[in-house]
């Protein structure tokens, strides 16, 4: 039995209509990039004109890693060196965390110590005339950035002196049989190499492994975190475009305001002819806008790119080693977390400088022969020094140290004592 025209569900040919810049209007429904090679740091920053690349000569660049030689060996990462010299040039993080420890590593001084005066002496006038406080104190920040640094030591008319050399021209030639040191190899142009005996180098080494020959970069945890964060940086101007302008999905008419073919294509055209961020302003036709790429949040929000950055910057903090609040990161960190961290980076910071009690003590006083010499660093903290002070006042009252001993380690000069007066109970018998 038909039912009479009236109660008869109505048919509506609905209209669709997919339009993009992408030939026969294909939509695509994913953000996905194919796989690409990660440039490197420098030239994803020319590239989003962050930097001008500069006219470099090929022959003397310092920063410009060599080629290669056959028959020498380089560090494991030595084709990142670039990257890493290039992220404390342009990071400001990376050189903030290294300049950082840097300075905690010297502010505080050494003292020299030994039983005879003259090796004691000696060491002191060596350690002046080769300016080793800067000579040495300026390679350690390198050392930091490629795990290695190494100077020449350079002897003219009974001089001596120590000429830095660059870690990205630097190999070494081992022994095929044993796999030990034989020379090192360097290349200061392109096309010229010299190599020099193992007491021609003073190597410094920070982070090496018991099987290694050479140190390992502070940075090479951090680089992937630190190209990742540029990668985003690059990509910034389209997330703000779109999330100022997002991709939309407009439905024109429905089952119960269907519209006829001439209004859906003028208000199509209208919506496809507004210009970028302009708003939709339409008849009462258009029954639904929703943006096309949603991603799902907490309770339903919507997820923004402020969690991704914060799981980057967490990484990018536990690589550096460097208290939050350094890098100006750390609005919100507490007073014991902040405590912790400052303490990690101490114990960072005291086996750099464990390292460069080596280097004094077993390649720079060699030089010139100087042994039974114990470089000793002084307290990295003021409330350390103080604490050092009063435990030396006790030990000079119970006879174990002499006043003199004890300015010499809280780095009084020698005059300092002249017409010091002890009380009477602390005089010796």
């Amino acid at each position: 039995m038909k039912l009479p025209e009236i109660f008869r569900r109505k048919r509506f040919r609905g209209q669709v209509a997919v339009e993009g810049q992408i030939p026969k209007g294909y939509m695509i429904a994913s953000t996905e990039e194919e796989n690409q090679p990660q440039p490197s740091i420098r030239s994803r920053l020319v590239k989003a004109n962050l930097i001008s690349e500069s006219v470099l000569n090929l022959e003397t660049a310092r920063r410009m890693p060599t080629y290669r030689i056959a028959g020498v060996t380089y560090p494991e990462d030595f084709n990142d060196f670039a990257d890493y010299l290039d992220a404390y040039y342009y990071v400001p993080f990376v050189a903030r965390a290294l300049d950082i420890k840097q300075a905690m590593i010297w502010q505080s001084g050494y003292i020299l110590e030994s039983e005879d005066e003259e090796m004691l002496r000696r060491a002191d006038e060596f350690l002046a005339k080769i300016e080793a406080d800067t000579v040495i104190r300026a390679g350690t920040l390198y050392a930091m950035i490629f795990g290695n640094m190494y100077w020449r030591v350079e002897r003219e008319d009974g001089k001596i002196r120590l000429v830095p050399l660059n870690p990205l021209k630097m190999g070494v030639k081992l022994n095929k049989n044993t796999g030990e040191l034989k020379r090192y190899v360097y290349q200061p142009r392109f096309g010229e190499t010299i190599e020099y005996r193992l007491e021609e180098i003073i190597h410094l080494k920070f982070n090496v492994e018991p099987w290694g020959i050479f140190g390992v970069s502070s940075l090479r945890r951090c680089l992937p975190t630190i190209k990742a964060l540029l990668y985003m940086e690059e990509k910034l101007p389209l997330i703000a475009r779109r999330r100022a302008d997002p991709l939309l999905e407009i439905q024109i008419g429905s089952v119960n305001n269907p519209v006829d073919e001439e209004t859906f294509n003028r208000v199509k055209s209208n919506i496809l002819n507004r210009k970028p961020g302009e708003d939709i302003f339409h008849d009462g036709v258009i029954a639904k806008i929703e943006e096309v790429y949603q991603s799902g949040g907490p309770g339903g929000q919507r997820q923004t790119i402020e969690g991704i950055i914060k799981h980057f910057r967490e990484n990018l903090t536990a690589g550096l080693g460097v208290p939050e609040v350094f890098l100006a990161f750390g609005s919100t960190t507490l007073k014991g977390t902040a405590v912790e961290q400052m303490e990690a980076l101490e114990s960072e910071i005291r086996a750099y400088q464990r390292e460069l009690k080596r280097l004094h003590e077993n390649q720079l006083f060699k030089i010139v022969g100087i042994e039974d010499v114990k470089m000793n660093w002084r307290p990295l903290r003021p409330e350390d020094q103080n604490s050092l002070s009063r435990r030396l006042c006790e030990e000079i009252e119970h006879g174990i140290v002499s006043p003199k001993y004890a300015r010499k380690r809280l780095g009084y000069p020698d005059e300092a004592g002249e017409g010091a007066v002890l009380r009477q109970n602390l005089l010796p018998f």
